[in-house]
C-alpha cells in the first residue's frame, strides 16, 4: 500500500505542478488580490491541511471509509498543487529571477511534505 500512495503521490505532484504551472500557467485574477491572498487562500489551504493531517488511514475500519480517505488524499493533493502553481504563477511577474527560483524551492518543498506526511501515515499501519 504505502508503494501505491507514493506512486499516487508523486504522480499527481509532478502532472499537476506541469499542468497548472506550465502548460496553463494560471494565475490568479489580478483584481482583488490582496482578499485572496489573505483571506481566501489562506482559509482554503488551511481547511485543506487540516483534513489531511487530521485523518489517518490507519484509523478506517472500513474498506469505504479507507478508499474515501484515498479520494480525499488525491483531492487534497490536487488542490494544494494548484493552489500553490497559481500563488507561484502569480507572483512571478513580481519577482527577479532569483526570487521566482527561492519561491518555486519552497512551494515545491511544501507539495513534498504533503507527500512525506502521506508517506509516514501509510507507514504506520
Amino acid at each position: 500500500m504505502a508503494l501505491f500512495v507514493a506512486v499516487r503521490d508523486l504522480i499527481i505532484s509532478i502532472a499537476g505542478i506541469w499542468y497548472f504551472e506550465f502548460y496553463r500557467d494560471y494565475t490568479f485574477p489580478e483584481e482583488q488580490n490582496l482578499l485572496l491572498y489573505f483571506v481566501a487562500v489562506p482559509i482554503i489551504w488551511s481547511t485543506l491541511i487540516q483534513i489531511w493531517t487530521t485523518t489517518r488511514y490507519g484509523e478506517q475500519k472500513n474498506a469505504m471509509m479507507h478508499v474515501f480517505t484515498h479520494i480525499m488524499a488525491v483531492l487534497l493533493l490536487v488542490s494544494s498543487v494548484f493552489l500553490i502553481s497559481a500563488t507561484l504563477n502569480t507572483i512571478a511577474e513580481t519577482l527577479d529571477p532569483f526570487g521566482v527560483a527561492l519561491f518555486h524551492f519552497v512551494g515545491w518543498t511544501v507539495i513534498l511534505s504533503l507527500i512525506y506526511y502521506d508517506m509516514v501515515d501509510i507507514n504506520r499501519g
